[in-house]
């Protein structure tokens, strides 16, 4: 039956499981005037899941040596933040390791996609670099 199908689900003939959470390498291409830090939220495009996602943590990586930091002398720290909140902030032209978590349901997506996510004039592109919180008892959706 055609109406039980939306756009963006995946047929397989083996058993797969949707992901809530993910880690993709992200750079911000264009954003002026946004801070994105923990909790920004935007919409991801990967493939053909359009879904809004939420930041839950961000590593910045370092640009000399293009390894993940958990240092926070990289980037600009944002005034407002308090010393127990996550003061990483990224603006265009800055590089990073994002989790990103799905807003309303698991998406079928895999290491090595890539993504672009938007909100309002932001603009950046990533590559998704492990896939977390695989639920076994959930239908793909994606």
């Amino acid at each position: 039956d055609r109406k039980k199908l939306r756009r963006g689900q995946v047929i397989l003939a083996s058993d797969a499981h949707g992901v809530r959470e993910f880690d993709a390498e992200i750079c911000v291409l264009r954003g002026d005037h946004t801070t994105i830090r923990r909790n920004y939220q935007s919409y991801a495009h990967i493939l053909m899941v359009r879904q809004s996602v939420t930041a839950r943590k961000i590593s910045l990586i370092d640009p000399k040596t293009d390894e993940e930091t958990a240092s926070k002398t990289f980037g600009p720290v944002h005034p407002a933040a308090s010393k127990d909140d996550d003061v990483l902030v990224l603006r265009p032209g800055a590089r990073a390791r994002v989790t990103f978590q799905f807003s309303k349901r698991p998406e079928f997506i895999r290491p090595g996609m890539r993504m672009i996510f938007r909100d309002g004039r932001v603009r950046g592109v990533g590559i998704i670099k492990e896939c977390r919180e695989h639920l076994s008892n959930m239908v793909v959706e994606g």
